[in-house]
């Protein structure tokens, strides 16, 4: 069991003075000894039966087992780490007594700690994770702590022209975020996260893995924020855990008067989406800018969602390269997907601040959305079938993967005006 005592005092003190929180506080010694025991069993070929006869083992498959402790009634999960057909190296995953995941620890095959993920969780019930902290490498020490829902910054309210982003959420409290994200008060958001039930949509996504989130909104926000800085971002992050909470989500959109949303995101999955299509039905003057996907397929023919849904309240867009070719994996489709856009090495300014590129669908769309806000920043009274008209007049038909055509220059507001 991992005590979390000191780190929780440590992670409200260094939000003051700093910290650094010693492996006695934490006590890590019995998952250090389980470590340590096991991998020498491994690459050191020990044999240290009382250390299996406290265990029951299940395998999961021909890389990993299920260790379960007899006498703490708590698990680990262990997998081995190979390239070709040799043993590299070991994944220890400790969970709770919740049956919850709480440390990641990989070794490489001389037993030293390569890596390791704390997962420190602060509420009351002791299920929401608060922060993931990065340990020394003899597990003594947290050396690094990524808060995963950080308090907001307080900023005097922007006003421009709404737009939503529906995504991962955005690092609100990076300066050009806060500049220009939607407030209802300089300390309350207007947007909201439908993940967290809460209104502090920060970008994070732990789809794949609570140890290692994703995180996107923030760079598909920088593009719009660049290409377009009368944008009033209001962010909300998607309900992964329950995606018919779009119903609630398109509701909260139409609730602040906004035309148009950036959805950089979909799945194969048709029934994820079965309550955005409800919702979006209904809402017929929000227009949607949804990706057309990167999996390099016809989506006429293998379909993706929100993308294939025949609604005319959504636009669907692709990459292109610079000479308006498709871009290399980028999804296609001459009746569902409607623009190429480029949207490759795009610069971006990712969650941490740090300035990089990214491509793919996703990167196209808050390119053409941020057209749309300039038009609307001149003609605040059109309706979304005059942005799609000024859109559609602005492609050229260049080839036959794309209903509408390409735009070479997202750019350039010719006939924007």
């Amino acid at each position: 069991m991992i005590i979390f005592k000191r780190v929780v005092l440590c992670v409200i003190y260094s939000m003051f003075f700093g910290c650094n929180v010693l492996a006695s506080e934490t006590n890590l010694q019995y998952e250090t000894n389980t470590i340590n025991q096991h991998c020498d069993s491994i690459f050191k070929s020990s044999n240290n039966l009382s250390f299996y006869n406290s265990w029951n083992i299940n395998k999961i498959d021909e890389l990993t087992d299920e260790y379960f402790n007899k006498e703490r009634q708590t698990k680990i999960k262990i997998s081995k780490i190979k390239r070709g057909s040799i043993i590299n190296g070991i994944r220890y995953i400790f969970f709770d007594y919740n049956d919850k995941p709480q440390l990641l620890v990989n070794v490489d095959r001389f037993c030293k700690v390569r890596l390791s993920k704390l997962l420190i969780r602060e509420d009351k019930d002791n299920t929401k994770v608060s922060s993931i902290a990065t340990l020394s490498d003899d597990l003594t020490a947290i050396t690094k702590n990524e808060k995963l829902n950080p308090n907001l910054k307080s900023a005097e309210p922007f006003r421009g022209v709404k737009v939503a982003i529906v995504d991962t959420g955005v690092n609100y409290n990076l300066d050009f975020i806060s500049a220009k994200i939607s407030r209802k008060s300089p300390s309350i958001l207007s947007g909201y996260d439908f993940e967290d039930d809460d209104v502090l949509p920060f970008d994070i996504d732990t789809g794949r893995s609570i140890f290692f989130p994703m995180h996107h909104g923030t760079a598909v926000s920088s593009i719009i924020l660049r290409e377009a800085p009368m944008s009033e971002l209001v962010v909300y992050r998607f309900p992964r855990s329950n995606m018919c909470r779009f119903e609630e989500l398109i509701n909260h959109i139409a609730s602040n008067d906004i035309k148009i949303v950036n959805l950089s995101m979909g799945s194969s999955n048709k029934s994820d989406w079965v309550c955005f299509l409800k919702a979006a039905s209904n809402r017929k003057n929000i227009l949607f800018f949804v990706s057309a996907g990167n999996d390099g397929k016809d989506i006429d023919k293998s379909k993706v969602f929100p993308a294939s849904f025949e609604l005319e309240n959504i636009l669907v867009i692709s990459s292109s390269d610079i000479s308006g070719d498709l871009a290399n994996g980028s999804n296609f489709g001459k009746n569902t997907v409607d623009f190429l856009i480029p949207g490759e090495q795009i610069p971006v300014i990712d969650h941490r601040g740090v300035k990089t590129k990214a491509s793919g669908s996703s990167f196209a769309v808050p390119r053409i959305v941020a057209m749309a806000v300039r038009y609307l920043s001149k003609k605040s009274n059109a309706t979304i079938n005059d942005i799609k008209s000024v859109l559609v007049s602005r492609a050229i038909k260049n080839n036959q993967n794309v209903k509408y055509g390409w735009i070479p220059d997202p750019l350039d507001d010719y006939l924007l005006h």
